[in-house]
């Protein structure tokens, strides 16, 4: 190993104690693989297989845990237990190089495309007729916000039997996590909206759910992760800043998160409002003051990017780059960095990607992979 690239190779111990070999981590995308009734296909498999070494922490591509919530067509899904033995062999494959194997739990609330395919209808904190979406979502009552709580428990047990480590709750992208925390999202006047604590009240509850379901069926060594996009600001429309979302954070890490996510279109990105005149991540990590390890996303696309991201956090979430070159992190463990590859261009049918994938990146035509259907 080339000794620049040493800090990456270190160990770090998790909020529960449980240590990993490494500063990298694979980021969590949709990569489309999934059967069209949500359970495992062959194209899953192959895909984490060829990139079961990208990082101490491989997380799956957003997992259904409600049919009403459901993102897309070909979505991975853990709404029920016919999809358990599926989701046993993906842990297997991931495991199979030593690393740790985290589902995603999700819930895309508003942006459930593929359950308003399927019913007509999409379930959202408020009622509100977004400029970008062509219909209206139908506001959560209490005792569907409940249903959907369980569901994350129900799904945290259903990953535990299927054999992951842990799992991730994404509350980023603006899905229904981030919904309920946004001032522009929720216009809730109940126990779930109305002020900026009530507005963090979701989160929190679907937080809670899993770490008891953690506890119970796994115990201590069980990894529970939180993602979340560390402001949302779209000109004069704020849902929150980042300065809403430290207070936020200080919450779910008392709520036992083991890590924190934090997802950016750029993990260099400066702040849309808010912060203190520096890039949002550095303010998030300072705000976190060590108590559970931070992992960062985005445009981390080289291992210079990567050794650089670790100025702002303890992990860098390799997303396209492991996409374009799965070898990304062996190469650098071998001292072989600059024979990671930064383009596509001639190699799609050796990396193992779903039909649909390649669809979206050759209609864009571009030698790396475009953000056009990953989640970031």
């Amino acid at each position: 190993m080339n000794n620049k690239y040493k800090a990456l190779f270190e160990p770090i111990t998790l909020g529960n104690e449980v240590q990993v070999d490494n500063r990298f981590a694979m980021a969590p995308m949709l990569i489309f693989a999934s059967n069209e009734d949500g359970s495992i296909g062959q194209e899953d498999y192959d895909y984490f297989e060829l990139r079961n070494d990208t990082g101490a922490l491989i997380i799956t591509g957003a997992a259904a845990v409600s049919e009403e919530g459901l993102g897309m067509p070909n979505q991975l899904t853990v709404y029920d237990d016919d999809k358990v033995p599926g989701l046993k062999k993906l842990a297997d494959i991931i495991k199979a190089k030593g690393n740790k194997a985290i589902m995603q739990l999700h819930n895309a609330g508003r942006e459930a495309l593929g359950a308003y395919q399927r019913y007509g209808k999409v379930l959202a904190p408020s009622a509100i007729d977004f400029p970008f979406l062509n219909y209206v979502p139908e506001a959560l009552t209490d005792e569907q916000i409940l249903s959907i709580i369980d569901d994350y428990g129900q799904a945290t047990r259903r990953a535990v039997e299927a054999g992951f480590d842990g799992v991730e709750i994404h509350g980023a992208n603006h899905y229904l996590l981030q919904q309920f925390f946004s001032a522009y999202s929720n216009t809730r006047t109940d126990d779930w909206g109305g002020s900026f604590e009530k507005r963090m009240a979701f989160p929190l509850a679907v937080l809670k759910k899993v770490k008891e379901v953690a506890a119970e069926k796994a115990g201590k060594e069980f990894i529970v992760g939180y993602r979340i996009s560390p402001e949302e600001v779209h000109g004069e429309n704020v849902g929150y800043t980042v300065d809403d979302s430290v207070k936020l954070i200080a919450k779910v890490i008392d709520g036992g998160a083991d890590y924190l996510h934090v997802s950016s279109a750029d993990y260099k990105a400066m702040p849309g409002a808010g912060g203190q005149g520096e890039p949002i991540a550095q303010t998030v990590y300072k705000s976190i003051g060590g108590r559970v390890p931070m992992m960062l996303a985005g445009s981390i696309l080289t291992p210079d990017d990567a050794l650089n991201a670790l100025r702002y956090t303890d992990i860098a979430a390799l997303a396209r780059a492991v996409i374009i070159d799965p070898d990304f992190v062996p190469k650098v463990r071998e001292g072989k960095a600059e024979t990671v590859e930064l383009s596509v261009a001639g190699r799609l049918d050796k990396l193992a990607l779903s039909k649909v994938l390649l669809n979206f990146w050759q209609m864009e035509n571009c030698p790396l992979p475009p953000l056009k259907g990953i989640t970031y």
